[in-house]
């Protein structure tokens, strides 16, 4: 397998509080991308307690791959981690983070999801979102009261329904996806998702999985940039690290 990871204070935000991490591990190959969200700099220090929670899982359990239930510990532990210092430290009260994963062992991924960062499957050329954002636009959308083109613009669409961290408890989202050699899988936080459609990102890919990290990042900064950005894709070659 092979991974790419970029990240990207964009045209308009003073900070980049995305963290995005991609290593391997366990016998397989795990990545995740967390966008913070929270005043002064709790989304920074949000998104970087989801980080430092994977990489002490992936430590603990380094002996064997991640199943669906490490996965979803993991972001249940995440969540009660920025709770807990969100109560230790007034000033970051409030603060969150979304969290978007995977775990690659051989052929078979795993997925676990908590907000509006997004997971891609990109396979024979042709994009598909797996993950469902946790956003209120996304409750219109499947009520029929927009389309998915109006929810790219609605004033809303930054408005998130779940998160780690904001509240006492969380559920995940973990789904198990079966690869086959070629799929690429891209994780992204909603700085690339809400500055270019799934149809550009799509067209990006196909132009070459090398020279795509830099290029999504490339056309979010064209389209003004508005949110930091953070992307990493995985490609399958269909063996085990």
């Amino acid at each position: 397998m092979t991974f790419y990871t970029r990240t990207h204070i964009g045209l308009v935000r003073k900070k980049n509080e995305d963290s995005c991490f991609a290593t391997e591990a366990n016998g397989g190959l795990f990545a995740i991308v967390a966008d913070g969200m929270g005043g002064h700099s709790g989304g920074e220090v949000a998104s970087a307690i989801v980080i430092e929670t994977a990489r002490a899982l992936l430590e603990e359990k380094k002996t064997h791959c991640l199943n669906r239930e490490d996965v979803r510990k993991l972001l249940i532990r995440a969540n009660k981690n920025v709770w807990a210092k969100a109560c230790r430290d007034r000033s970051l009260s409030g603060m969150g983070s979304t969290a978007t994963l995977v775990f690659i062992c051989g052929l078979k991924a795993i997925v676990g999801h908590v907000g509006d960062s997004r997971a891609y499957l990109f396979r024979d050329g042709n994009l598909t979102q797996l993950t469902k954002d946790h956003s209120y636009v996304q409750i219109l959308v499947e009520n029929g009261y927009i389309t998915q083109e109006e929810a790219l613009y609605h004033p809303h669409r930054n408005i998130i329904t779940r998160a780690i961290g904001t509240d006492r408890v969380v559920e995940p989202d973990v789904m198990m996806l079966e690869l086959t050699a070629g799929d690429v899988l891209l994780l992204c936080s909603d700085g690339l998702n809400s500055a270019i459609a799934d149809a550009q990102i799509e067209e990006i890919l196909r132009s070459g999985i090398p020279e795509a990290a830099d290029g999504l990042i490339d056309a979010s900064l064209d389209a003004g940039g508005p949110d930091n950005i953070s992307v990493v894709i995985v490609q399958v070659d269909g063996e085990s690290i």
